[in-house]
This record gives C-alpha cells, sequence and structure tokens, in this order.
C-alpha cells in the first residue's frame, strides 16, 4: 500500500483512509457531481460502496485513491486516484476525480493533476498516463485538453449506467516524452492563471 502524501500549494493528497469515509460519503451524495458521469450516484449507501471499493483496491495494490485535502482550510475537497496501475508496461490511469461542486473552477482539479503527473512519471517512473471521460462531459475534456493531454480516440459504448444506457468514453492520454512540456504547462497554468 502507498502512504505517500504528494504536497501542493493549494492542496495536499493524501491517501485515503477508512477515517476519511465519513466526510467522503456526505461530499460525494451529491447529484451535482454525477451530471456528467457514467456513474449515477443517488444515496449515501452508494457512496460509501465507492470507498469502500476504493479501499479495497488500495489494499491489494490495484490503485493508489487519494484525499484532497485544502492546504488553508484541511477541509476535504475531493477525492482522485491512480489506477490500473500496471508497473510491468509502466502506464496508469487517472480518474474517479470527484469535486465537491464548492472547488470547481478554482486551482484544485489543476494542482492535483499536477502532482498526480509528477508522481507517476517522475517517482514510478511511467511512459503513459492515460485519463477516459464520459464523451457528453465537455466541460472536463476541455479541462484535460488544457493541461496538454492528447485526445487519442472515443471507446464507444465502453461504458453502462445504472440505467442500463451505453455511454461513449474519451480517452486521452500523455506519455513521459510529452511530460516536460506538459509540467512547464501546468506550473504555467498554476502560478499565472490562478494567482
Amino acid at each position: 500500500m502507498v502512504t505517500v502524501q504528494l504536497e501542493g500549494s493549494i492542496i495536499r493528497l493524501v491517501p485515503m483512509k477508512e477515517e476519511h469515509k465519513p466526510e467522503l460519503v456526505k461530499l460525494l451524495n451529491n447529484p451535482r457531481i454525477w451530471e456528467y458521469t457514467w456513474r449515477k450516484i443517488k444515496s449515501a449507501e452508494q457512496a460509501e460502496q465507492l470507498i469502500d471499493a476504493a479501499l479495497v483496491n488500495q489494499a491489494i495494490g490495484a490503485d493508489i485513491p487519494f484525499v484532497m485535502i485544502e492546504q488553508a482550510t484541511g477541509r476535504i475537497a475531493g477525492t482522485t486516484r491512480i489506477m490500473h496501475l500496471d508497473r510491468t508496461h509502466r502506464n496508469a490511469e487517472i480518474g474517479c476525480t470527484w469535486i465537491s461542486p464548492d472547488y470547481w473552477r478554482t486551482a484544485v482539479n489543476t494542482e492535483s493533476k499536477s502532482l498526480l503527473l509528477q508522481y507517476c512519471f517522475e517517482a514510478l517512473g511511467l511512459i503513459r498516463v492515460d485519463f477516459s471521460i464520459v464523451s457528453d462531459n465537455l466541460r472536463s475534456q476541455r479541462a484535460i485538453e488544457r493541461i496538454g493531454a492528447v485526445r487519442e480516440g472515443v471507446q464507444r459504448k465502453d461504458r453502462i449506467t445504472a440505467d442500463g444506457e451505453a455511454m461513449d468514453i474519451v480517452l486521452y492520454s500523455i506519455i513521459d516524452d510529452e511530460w516536460p512540456a506538459v509540467q512547464a504547462n501546468l506550473h504555467y497554468l498554476l502560478n499565472d492563471k490562478y494567482k
């Protein structure tokens, strides 16, 4: 189990623990978070199941889930994770990023991506990081494009909602050769745009 904490100026990413569950469940039980996702969380019990699954995957080494803590207040701003970690082929996906609407259009998501990408490329030695976004979620697509991820294509009917609807997923990636330019762009965004 990874116990690393990633420090930023706006947030810190701490490994998810059982003790985070009550506040995360409260945060995730918000329909606005799920509006443009294939998941549709409609109860505290469903939110709790998501956290339990993340903790199980953390325990078996499949995922590295983090909780986003706002530095200034100590409040939980959201959660994100490194998932599908493949050490043999040196790739992973950054996903399951769910942020309280209180922190939308702030530097929280940008800084979390910066911290996670730096950890993936520089500490884990990965050569590829993926992002998969529901095709209807244009806000998230623009956000990931803004940091420098490359759109690779659409995986048609890749996810099924609880209501049985098949949804397309747009696949993005950043590879190690692109990381220096992406890192410089993230530095610019965090130090100029949000200041």
